[in-house]
């Protein structure tokens, strides 16, 4: 298993690039080092800071159909001053790899998935990590990793 993507190389999307901008709000707010940044245990959204997450970068290798995919997805407990619902999605290419509707109030979870890829993506392709929630809580994209023959 290698990685996908790394933590550091995440950037925002804007609202005509972005593949889930029904989702979007009409003012985003999620400034660098406020509502995201890459901790050592990978790339961390503040939505205290972010009221709506919308990252890509480029994958750094392919995926072929058969291959493993693994990805780790974790959150604190869940707060806000209203019960609602956090969404997070990751997707490569237009192929979800892991889709979480999540009720707020909520504990800590950490959401670990493994899939057999039933798709082929480009080394390059993008990669998507969305998120949006209400309150003040802490989301970690610590890992998406794939199998590969030959690292």
């Amino acid at each position: 298993m290698v990685d996908l993507v790394k933590p550091q190389a995440w950037v925002q999307l804007g609202p005509d690039a972005d593949p889930l901008r029904d989702h979007r709000p009409a003012s985003v707010e999620c400034p660098l080092g406020v509502g995201w940044l890459v901790e050592v245990t990978g790339f961390e959204v503040n939505t205290g800071g972010c009221n709506y997450g919308a990252f890509t970068q480029p994958s750094l290798r392919e995926i072929v159909p058969g291959a493993q995919i693994s990805l780790n997805l974790y959150h604190f407990d869940l707060v806000a001053a209203e019960p609602a619902t956090a969404h997070a999605v990751i997707m490569a290419g237009d192929h979800v790899l892991l889709e979480r509707e999540v009720e707020i109030p909520g504990k800590a979870m950490v959401h670990d998935v493994d899939l057999v890829a039933d798709f082929a993506l480009a080394a390059g392709e993008p990669v998507v990590f969305h998120l949006h929630n209400h309150g003040q809580n802490t989301w970690t994209l610590a890992s998406i990793q794939v199998e590969v023959e030959d690292p």
